[in-house]
């Protein structure tokens, strides 16, 4: 029986620019000027805009001017990815473990762009979320930091049997209702459910609809590539694992592999180039 855990309620400032979304002609200054009023998801935003991985030409120097260069819809994409971070400002979690995520988002909606004409922005979701659910049961489990950190280079599948042991749920699925309660869409709740299964799925011992396996897929070609440079990974730290389930899903996505080597060297240079001196 799963245990039912407190998930984040969607902040009033995504309903009031859902809400603002929804009219013909969205009123640009009234959605900038309810993100500034949040001044943690302003910079936030900003900073995940500016992002290598969002690929922008020169840098965006305010919310208005990012709408401009990236259009609405991607914004608000990155707005509510950001708003799951300072959901969870008060919890013991280092700074990297949000870096992480953001790369992880960052590299997804690039790859989707890459090797299928699927959404780039769930994908973007799928990666920012892929693993907050650490976050909801550190808020609500005391103990579970220290069982992250004795249980962290164990596989995902080993992980979620050891956590549903231990705490009868498991941070895959509080992630996975945290993408549903939020409003993001089943796929990216799905994609980020079926982490534990994921060599299954890829492998075709498991069937699930053919956009979420996708997804799965390009989540799982993220986390290795933010791997490479990433030294703390708070979760999936055996190499072994991670090379196995790349190959499952390139040999999934029909991707030569030796093609693959060559965009993650391009991407991770890309990033390199543009990090602050």
């Amino acid at each position: 029986m799963n245990r039912l855990l407190v998930i984040p309620p969607l902040p009033n400032v995504l309903l009031s620019i859902q809400q603002l979304m929804r009219e013909e002609y969205p009123d640009i200054p009234a959605i900038a000027e309810l993100v500034k009023r949040d001044v943690a998801l302003y910079t936030l935003l900003l900073s995940a805009a500016n992002s290598p991985w969002m690929g922008l030409v020169k840098p965006a120097t305010s919310i208005e001017h990012a709408i401009m260069l990236m259009g609405l819809e991607r914004i608000y994409t990155l707005i509510q990815s950001m708003a799951v971070r300072t959901s969870f400002s008060g919890s013991d979690l280092k700074q990297s473990f949000w870096a992480a995520a953001i790369d992880v988002a960052g590299v997804c909606s690039d790859l989707v762009k890459r090797f299928s004409g699927l959404d780039d922005s769930k994908a973007y979701s799928i990666g920012m979320l892929h693993n907050a659910g650490i976050a909801i049961m550190m808020e609500q489990f005391p103990e579970f930091k220290g069982f992250i950190r004795t249980h962290e280079y164990m596989s995902c599948d080993k992980l979620c049997v050891c956590e549903r042991k231990e705490f009868t749920t498991d941070h895959y699925l509080q992630g996975a209702l945290m993408a549903s309660k939020w409003n993001m869409g089943e796929e990216v709740s799905l994609a980020i459910r079926c982490q534990p299964i994921a060599k299954k799925i890829l492998g075709g011992h498991k069937l699930i609809d053919e956009n979420t396996s996708t997804y799965l897929s390009i989540l799982t070609l993220a986390k290795h590539v933010s791997a490479e440079y990433r030294r703390y990974w708070l979760i999936e730290g055996d190499d072994d694992q991670l090379t196995q389930d790349t190959e499952l899903a390139l040999d999934y996505m029909h991707i030569n592999h030796g093609d693959f080597v060559e965009i993650k060297e391009d991407l991770l240079e890309t990033y390199m180039n543009k990090l602050p001196a």
